[in-house]
């Protein structure tokens, strides 16, 4: 039986964003898994952040999330061979549109489409990215070969659905034709990305290495302007922006197809209304037993009473308050903020649970603070005052119901998480800093430093009987983020 698991990739979105991209996949055999995900995310106190300046609407307006299923996983060979291939897919679902065109499989066809652009781009993601990392092999040039030759044949088989296309068909064509741009780029950039990594080199090795992978994308280039596809062009400026445009665009387009449908509402709505009515009734009981007395024995003082009931109705008041924030403090480890059903066709595949609170030192486990790694200077947290939040996530995955959609085996579903920084920039410093200093000539000069803040990120993923911690220290000053050391 197939274990349950996280994982996680971490990166810098843009300046002001760090993406969180955690995959959830479940069991095999088993219906339902259960996740759960607790990030403390330490804050210099400098940065004026807490309870009072930043509210859980504003925490949530900053924690931006997506929810996608987990793209199925396919090598470039495998993603020609068998009747579990994409091509074969698409294929199939190309025939059911040409022989009867409906609504129906015009949809099917277009997904298909979507998904088989979709695992391209992580499976030339991935064998790039090998190739990346061993740079050093000896059989570099053989690797490479291989890469180009599976990538090329990919893009011919796919292609070659387009002749079986008749041309009265234009919307179909125009379908195959974002397909094609889009896995046409990501051929581009990926093996862009291994000649950065392999560079014009003198060793022979690499030198051929680098000729295989150039070739290719000169032919990927020359493909695109005969089929008028955007395309990088070195001094054009509007062509380049286009191009980044256009890009965006298609992505957007391709992984529509494995976005999931999610609706959100707040977390044990019915019973927290509940216990706040029982609360308001609780101040109300206490509020009648006071004034009663007063009243009966009273009653010949009429102004007296007035001013005794308002004091008692104050009471009552905080009273009420008092209870409430008794249940909700109860309520809290219970209940989360928010509640998001996840659903694939209007059938729901599960849910993800959100909950946002600031904790003290003494609420953090020992292990979190210890990976924390406070330094001598920093570990009295009353001279440092570092603000703690605790951002709690607990997921649940039907199985049983997720895997049985459409023509693959979806294994469980990613949630891409970006947390924007902007509100916590507000109050830094000068990014930069002069500092004077004596030369090696015994001269005055004034130098500059980088002022900088470090977010620390201690995460916590708990599922079945595991337990997996993953440190970041986010570094950033006023303009934005400078990197993220794990």
């Amino acid at each position: 039986m197939s274990h349950a698991m996280i994982e996680i990739q971490t990166k810098i979105h843009d300046k002001f964003s760090i993406e969180f991209k955690v995959g959830f996949s479940g069991r095999a055999g088993v219906k339902v898994d259960h996740f759960d995900v607790n990030s403390w995310i330490f804050i210099p106190n400098g940065l004026d952040i807490n309870k009072q300046t930043y509210s859980k609407e504003r925490f949530y307006a900053d924690m931006k999330s997506n929810v996608r299923l987990l793209t199925p996983a396919f090598t470039l060979r495998q993603m020609l061979e068998g009747e579990e291939a994409p091509i074969h897919h698409v294929k199939k679902s190309l025939e059911a549109v040409t022989a009867e065109l409906t609504a129906e499989r015009m949809d099917e066809f277009e997904f298909q489409l979507k998904l088989f652009a979709s695992i391209f781009k992580s499976s030339v993601r991935n064998e790039s990215a090998w190739i990346m990392a061993h740079t050093d092999t000896p059989d570099l040039r053989e690797r490479c070969k291989a890469y180009v030759d599976d990538v090329c044949r990919v893009l011919q088989e796919f292609r070659g659905l387009r002749d079986h296309i008749s041309r009265d068909h234009e919307e179909l064509v125009t379908k195959m034709n974002f397909a094609d741009e889009f896995i046409s780029h990501q051929a581009d950039i990926r093996t862009m990305k291994v000649l950065k990594a392999i560079n014009r080199s003198d060793q022979h090795e690499m030198a051929e290495a680098f000729k295989i992978l150039a070739e290719m994308v000169v032919d990927e280039r020359n493909y695109k302007t005969s089929q008028g596809f955007s395309h990088a062009v070195i001094g054009d400026k509007d062509s380049n922006r286009r191009l980044l445009h256009r890009h965006s665009m298609l992505k957007k387009y391709i992984e529509s197809a494995l976005f999931l449908k999610v609706n959100t509402t707040q977390d044990g709505q019915a019973v927290k209304q509940i216990s706040f009515s029982l609360a308001a009734g609780l101040a109300m009981m206490v509020y009648l037993l006071i004034t009663m007395p007063f009243q009966k024995y009273l009653g010949n003082y009429p102004s007296l009473i007035f001013f005794i009931l308002v004091l008692f109705y104050i009471l009552k008041d905080r009273i009420k308050e008092l209870t409430r924030w008794l249940f909700a403090y109860q309520l809290k480890d219970k209940y989360y903020d928010n509640k998001t059903v996840v659903s694939i066709k209007n059938k729901s595949i599960g849910w993800i649970k959100e909950g946002m609170d600031f904790i003290t030192d003494d609420k953090v486990p020992e292990a979190v603070l210890k990976l924390r790694d406070r330094n001598k200077l920093e570990a009295d947290n009353k001279l440092l005052d570092e603000k703690i939040i605790l951002y709690r996530k607990r997921v649940e995955i039907d199985n049983a119901v997720l895997r049985n959609q459409y023509n693959y085996e979806f294994k469980g579903i990613n949630d891409i998480i970006r947390y924007h920084i902007n509100y916590l920039t507000k109050k830094m410093d000068n990014p930069e800093s002069e500092i004077t200093c004596l030369n090696e000539k015994m001269q005055i000069q004034t130098i500059t430093a980088e002022r900088v803040y470090i977010l620390h990120f201690v995460l916590q993923f708990k599922w079945e009987d595991q337990v997996e911690y993953k440190v970041f220290h986010v570094v950033v000053n006023r303009n934005g983020i400078l990197n993220i050391k794990s």
